[in-house]
Order: structure tokens, then sequence, then C-alpha cells
């Protein structure tokens, strides 16, 4: 009987044992798989976070190159294209550490639209910015009236209310063949203004200028019906029309802003790496501004 009750306790342990083992083998190997599978998702990270620092740095430095290039009054194309040569010298250098090569494709200035990308297919309705409460200087240029929609889809522009109460808004829109501009309050419209040829809109300083008849005085209404009021200014159908801005004022805190379009530029960009190729293309404005 002795005998057999050892040989039992020994049966048992042996099987407590194995057990034992299978369980820590389990457990051993989820932790290699999930260690592998952390390693793996961290190199896609990061590789998603150098791509995201390259576009960032890009946007810059297209920003950068057009308000270097148009310092003296007129745009220089070569002092455009020797600072992005110069940029993309640098980042190549960087990249080169790392067994990565990198390529950015210039691109010339197209004329922009009034979309939030600047593209005639990009977002037609969205915010130029928030929190204002000053805007000091606003200026808009339309290069002729052919850029422009009709009536029924017009261009608009609007200053709201923090609370969705629209203050002012401004509809542009092609009238035969002349640029046609309707200013309205919540109410009615307060005035309208026909132009013809290339047509510059100083909202804030209650001009128009046009290639036919100069400047003439008219009252945007722009300064009394936003002051001392909180609001965001928006682009409805940016689609609609190409042209020019310029918008500058203060925040609700006191910090200035200053956001300008001239023009879009594509930037082509390519990484190219031992195991995978990225290729990224995509609309900078400039001279851009920061919000």
């Amino acid at each position: 009987m002795r005998l057999d009750d050892d040989s039992a306790q020994i049966l048992l342990i042996a099987g407590f044992a194995i057990g034992v083992g299978i369980v820590v083998f389990t457990v051993m190997l989820n932790n290699v798989i999930y260690a592998s599978n952390m390693a793996s998702d961290s190199s896609t990270e990061t590789s998603s976070f150098e791509m995201g620092n390259v576009l960032a740095l890009t946007s810059h430095a297209y920003e950068d190159a057009y308000i270097s290039a148009i310092n003296s009054g007129t745009f220089d194309s070569n002092v455009f294209k020797n600072f992005l040569l110069s940029y993309e010298n640098q980042l190549v250098k960087m990249f080169a550490f790392s067994g990565t090569s990198l390529n950015i494709e210039n691109s010339t200035l197209i004329n922009a639209h009034f979309s939030k990308n600047g593209m005639a297919d990009g977002v037609a309705n969205w915010t130029l910015v928030r929190n204002v409460n000053l805007t000091d200087v606003f200026i808009m240029e339309i290069p002729d009236a052919s850029t422009l929609s009709n009536n029924s889809g017009c261009l608009r522009i609007e200053a709201v209310e923090m609370g969705s109460n629209m203050l002012w808004a401004m509809d542009i829109h092609n009238s035969g063949g002349d640029v046609h501009v309707s200013v309205m309050d919540t109410n009615s419209t307060l005035d309208t203004a026909t132009s013809s040829g290339y047509t510059y809109l100083n909202v804030t300083g209650n001009h128009i200028r046009d290639g036919t008849n100069g400047t003439s005085y008219f009252n945007f209404h722009f300064n009394d019906l936003t002051s001392s009021h909180e609001y965001q200014i928006n682009v409805l159908n940016g689609t609609a029309g190409e042209g020019i801005f310029t918008i500058s004022g203060n925040f609700v805190d006191g910090q200035p802003f200053t956001i300008s379009r001239h023009a879009v530029v594509i930037a082509n960009i390519t990484v190219v790496s031992s195991d995978k190729e990225i290729f990224v293309s995509y609309p900078i404005p400039v001279p851009g501004g920061r919000k």
C-alpha cells in the first residue's frame, strides 16, 4: 500500500509540473507575440509621425519661400526656387542618415479658389478664422468675372457672431461679365455694386477699385456691423470663384492674426526606404498665415 501511495503522489506531482509548464510556456509565447506586434506598430507610428513632420515642415518652407520671393514687391521665381532647393538639400541630408531618400518636386503657382485648400474641388464651406473681435484689414481681389459663378451659386463671405447670429454677409458673382457685389445684414440687402475687369475690394477701407472706373467709395458696412462683437468669418461656396484675400486683426484674447492667400502650389513628396515607398501630393496655399 505504501508503494502504491508513493507512486500516486509522484504521478500527481508530475501532472502538476506539466500543467504549470504549459501555463508558463503559454504566457511567455503570448508575451513574445505581443512584444513583436508592439514593435511593428511602433515602427508604423514612427513612420507616420515622421511623414507628418515632413508635410508640416514643407508647408512652412513653401510659405516662407513665397514670402521671400515677393519681398521686393513682385514675385521673383528664382528666389522661390533657390529657397526650396536649399530646404530640400537639408532635408535630404537628414533622411540620408537613416538610409532613406527623399525628393520634393517643385511645382508652379496656380490660381487659388476660395475653398479651404484653394483648389477647385476643395471644401467649399469652411471657417476662415474664429474668435475675432477686431478686423482691421480685409481685402479681396477678383481677377475677372469669368472666374466667378453666376447668381444661383454665388460666393459668400459672412461674419457670424459666436452663437450663429449672422452679423454681416457679402455675395459675389458674375453678372453679365461684371463682378457683382451685394452686402447685407440679417434682415436685408444694404447696397450693391458692379465692377469691370480686375476687381479690388477693400472691405474694411470701404472702397472698390476696378480696371475701368478706378477707385470708388462703397460702404461695405463691415466695421459698423461687427464692432463690439465676438465672431467668426465663414466662406460659403468657396469653389465658386478664384481670387486673392488678406485679412488681419485681433483675436478675443488680444493676440494678432494675419491670413493671406495669393496662390496655391502643389507639393509632390516621395520618400523611399529599403522596404517601402511613400508618395504624397497636396496643395499648399501661399503665403499662408498662422491662426
